[in-house]
């Protein structure tokens, strides 16, 4: 679903036809739902509607819980992450609540699988909230898989209009061209896909054309690892879930290490790196630079 951004929809046009190219919508026991600029109401209303699709499934005899997807792109409330609309927010503590109380409710044989992919600014802080509520509230009824925040807790997601797109979905598209090398395609304004580097893509590229201002949070495959500057901890120690302020504190501590290491490598990668409001007006002319340099022939010979 896409809030009322300058390229949010831009960005979930993406994410729509990257899981679709995945056929994560077209199977059997699959469901597609897309919103645009929705209201709250609306949002509940199709996270309630999960309750129904859960009942009509959950007598299959390989049934093992099912799972949702939530993708976003938009407005992300400070200090919560909350996700915004024209008639009120949406906290990760109601969002866990939807979930879980649908997946109590049908009396699932199996957890429900969590996902999500947030685009917005304090994303990091409703997905580690999100997933911290699951295990300490739903245990029995939520597990959460695959967690995507565009940011940390206290960072802004950036969007760009030379690429007509957020910065986080634009890393997210980078494809390399040959494994382990540094040509690689990525998103366009108009949705095609054009040359680019492989170091734009995915988090380190994020954190790299933002100079450091931009850090996704990534949980993966429902093991405990989160992840965040290209290191990870477990959210639990000695069998027991850390606290919330716990693992917002050691994500910060890892973000800021990777940050001073970025500076550090400043002299070999400095056309990637600007101030913050040379990055806002340059991303694209940083991109380009990239290109060009890219298809000079070896030697330096034009």
């Amino acid at each position: 679903m896409a809030a009322d951004l300058r390229y949010t929809t831009a960005d979930v046009d993406f994410l729509e036809s990257w899981f679709q190219e995945r056929n994560y919508d077209s199977g059997e026991f699959e469901e597609h739902r897309r919103l645009r600029n929705p209201r709250k109401a609306e949002v509940v209303r199709v996270i309630q509607d999960l309750e129904q699709w859960l009942g009509k499934h959950r007598r299959h005899h390989d049934w093992d819980g099912g799972g949702i997807l939530f993708c976003y792109a938009g407005h992300g409330r400070e200090y919560d992450g909350a996700l915004v609309f024209e008639d009120g927010v949406l906290t990760p503590a109601e969002f866990a609540a939807l979930l879980g109380d649908a997946a109590q409710r049908v009396s699932l044989p199996g957890r429900l699988r969590v996902s999500a992919v947030l685009d917005s600014c304090h994303s990091g802080a409703f997905t580690t909230s999100l997933i911290h509520t699951c295990f300490r509230e739903y245990a029995d009824y939520l597990v959460p898989f695959h967690v995507f925040a565009s940011c940390m807790e206290d960072e802004f997601a950036w969007e760009e209009s030379s690429l007509g797109h957020g910065i986080y979905s634009y890393c997210f598209s980078v494809r390399e061209q040959v494994p382990f090398g540094l040509g690689a395609t990525a998103l366009q304004p108009d949705n095609s896909f054009g040359p680019s580097l492989s170091i734009a893509g995915g988090e380190l590229g994020c954190a790299l054309l933002t100079a450091g201002a931009q850090n996704p949070v990534v949980y993966w495959n429902g093991t405990g690892e989160i992840e965040a500057g290209k290191k990870s901890f477990n959210i639990f120690q000695d069998e027991q879930l850390l606290s919330l302020d716990c693992i917002q504190a050691q994500l910060r501590k890892m973000r800021d290490e990777f940050a001073s290491a970025v500076a550090m490598m400043q002299p070999d990668t400095q056309f990637l790196r600007s101030s913050d409001a040379q990055m806002r007006a340059s991303i694209g002319e940083t991109l380009q630079f990239l290109r060009e340099q890219r298809a000079r022939p070896p030697g330096g010979i034009v």
